[in-house]
């Protein structure tokens, strides 16, 4: 086997110092586009490839982001269409910027013992919280010295975060429901120690209110169990159900079926999230459409420029909307 190359050969079929070698390579903007390309046509031409881990250590940056998601011992966060559907967001951002996005589960760290560890270990540049408890105060560490981190549905004074405010969705939906005669709507709640959960029963209630309807409430929590189980609370009274997660509504499809009731016919149902499941579900899901794939992307935006420009970390907000399919119609089944 012949020498290998190195940055010097480099620099002197180039023309240029090492120094410039590794900026040009790096895609310094402290380079211009011309030496850039004479360098990676001379890095090419002379077999040249830059150790990773020489990148790194020169940057100080390991160009990894983590995603931090919730741990249950009984089922795995990616077997529910929200966490597939915010990787492929923080996927698309990532490929913006060159940076990898690896799987952090929430208070199980390995050998770190707190977030702001991992980070200060250089193990990641920065982290997106996938969802977070209203009350998280492992955040706390991780604000006071002000570190990159992006909360994804949840905000928090301090942090930055992007959320989706359920107001214009859920606005719609109720629009759509007294269009068709609906008057009393039941509602599953999410789970209340999370502030998305708190925020879309606040939202159902004053639209309730300004819409005024009738109502009965059930505290859920998401699971697609919750949404099975509130069907004995609500299968008398409500012409429509409406529930805060599309989990929650195929539970409810699914109790519906076993005690003879059609969906819309007998009960109109509208969900949230407008995952995938929703338009293939039977009948597809009238559900509030929340835009999470995006939001990942934007979270990957937010947090590289944090990492790499140093800019203060931000609130952002992300509008909700309604897709309206099959399982609504006028109230008594009409239409």
């Amino acid at each position: 086997m012949g020498k290998s190359v190195g940055r010097a050969e480099v620099a002197k079929a180039a023309g240029v110092s090492e120094s410039t070698v590794s900026r040009a390579l790096n895609d310094s903007p402290l380079i211009s586009d011309e030496i850039k390309k004479k360098v990676r046509s001379v890095s090419e031409q002379l077999g040249y490839f830059p150790s990773r881990t020489a990148t790194l250590f020169a940057s100080n940056k390991s160009f990894a982001i983590g995603f931090v998601v919730p741990y249950y011992p009984s089922i795995m966060p990616f077997t529910r269409p929200y966490f597939p559907s915010l990787l492929d967001g923080l996927l698309l951002g990532s490929l913006e910027h060159n940076y990898t996005i690896s799987i952090v589960f929430e208070n199980h760290l390995g050998r770190y013992r707190s977030y702001y560890e991992l980070i200060n270990s250089h193990s990641y540049d920065g982290l997106v919280f996938a969802i977070t408890k209203d009350q998280f105060p492992e955040l706390q560490p991780l604000i006071d010295r002000a570190l990159p981190f992006v909360l994804v549905n949840n905000y928090q004074a301090g942090a930055a975060s992007i959320y989706a405010r359920p107001d214009v969705g859920m606005t719609k939906a109720f629009d759509h429901a007294t269009s068709l005669g609906h008057s009393h709507i039941g509602y599953i709640t999410g789970d209340l120690q999370f502030k998305n959960g708190k925020d879309r029963l606040a939202m159902f209630e004053q639209l309730a209110r300004r819409y005024h309807c009738t109502t009965t409430i059930v505290e859920g929590d998401f699971s697609r169990s919750s949404g099975f189980d509130a069907f004995q609370q609500l299968s008398h009274g409500p012409s429509l159900v409406m529930t805060a997660s599309d989990r929650q509504a195929f539970g409810f499809f699914q109790a519906c079926t076993e005690h003879g009731k059609r969906v819309p016919h007998d009960l109109s149902v509208i969900g949230y999230d407008n995952f995938q499941p929703a338009s293939t579900s039977a009948p597809p899901l009238t559900t509030v459409n929340h835009p999470i794939t995006e939001m990942g992307r934007q979270a990957v935006l937010m947090l590289v420029s944090m990492i790499e420009q140093g800019k203060a970390g931000e609130q952002k907000w992300a509008d909700t909307d309604l897709v309206i399919r099959r399982s609504t119609t006028r109230c008594g089944g009409q239409g």
